[in-house]
């Protein structure tokens, strides 16, 4: 389960980075007891449908952690998306007594359509949570609110901000966001990813990477017959291009 991914948030948080500590005991018996609660919010937020595109659902599922959020102290609001058909993102900023400034990014949104929580809605075996987006990321998101509570209720303000964007495009690339993340990263000293890391309650500090690269060719046009010399095949210099390409960035 998410839970000791939370710990290990709280334990980062409250470290400093190339400091070697032993376990925090209070923390940790916090994080076992939060367990009830983490799997209680994270059966609500599984059983309702927000795949990317799907406004109601994720207002639905933002609308469910905004009292929780505000509760811990937050300054919550809306930050509308950056592309149409998708809903507005949260963002939380939690105010402490120190310097490091953090930002949290998880996403809310799903790969899955409306009506797949009818089909097959949250539920659990005796090592598992199965339900759409359980992991990819909604148990993300719920392990980043329980982390913050755990600070709430421990007391802990040795950071100067701590920010968490709960974002509603992520699965189609961030379209909504890609600004917004931009700018808050720019104001941070440090970003925490709640995406799932392999192997599972471990920090994961690398991943792979995408990029979309748009190519624009343009032929001449000239007669096969009689001046065939004066054409340029446009074809041919999209593949120069995609040669170049590849002997230059790593894809």
């Amino acid at each position: 389960m998410k839970r000791l991914l939370a710990a290990g948030l709280c334990t980062v948080i409250a470290l400093p980075a190339a400091a070697a500590a032993p376990r925090n005991d209070k923390l940790y018996a916090a994080v076992e007891a939060s367990r009830a609660g983490f799997l209680d919010l994270l059966s609500q937020i599984v059983n309702i449908d927000s795949g990317t595109g799907d406004v109601a659902g994720g207002d639905k599922v933002l609308a469910l952690l905004t009292p929780r959020l505000a509760a811990l102290g937050g300054e919550v609001r809306r930050e509308p998306a950056e592309a149409p058909g998708l809903p507005a993102n949260l963002v939380a900023t939690f105010h402490g007594t120190g310097k490091g400034r953090i930002l949290v990014i998880a996403h809310v949104d799903t790969v899955f359509g409306p009506g797949t929580v009818a089909q097959r809605p949250f539920r659990m075996d005796t090592s598992r949570a199965y339900g759409p987006g359980v992991g990819d990321e909604k148990a993300g998101v719920v392990s980043a609110i329980t982390a913050l509570k755990l600070l709430h209720e421990i007391g802990f303000t040795k950071f100067g901000t701590i920010t968490l964007l709960l974002e509603t495009s992520e699965e189609r690339g961030s379209s909504g966001t890609t600004q917004l993340i931009k700018t808050l990263a720019a104001q941070n000293d440090v970003e925490f990813n709640m995406e799932p890391g392999d192997p599972p309650d471990l920090i994961t500090v690398w991943r792979k990477g995408s990029q979309v690269i748009h190519i624009k060719v343009k032929g001449r046009a000239a007669h096969a017959g009689v001046a065939p010399q004066d054409g340029r095949n446009a074809a041919t210099e999209l593949i120069h291009q995609l040669d170049s390409i590849k002997n230059t960035v790593p894809l």
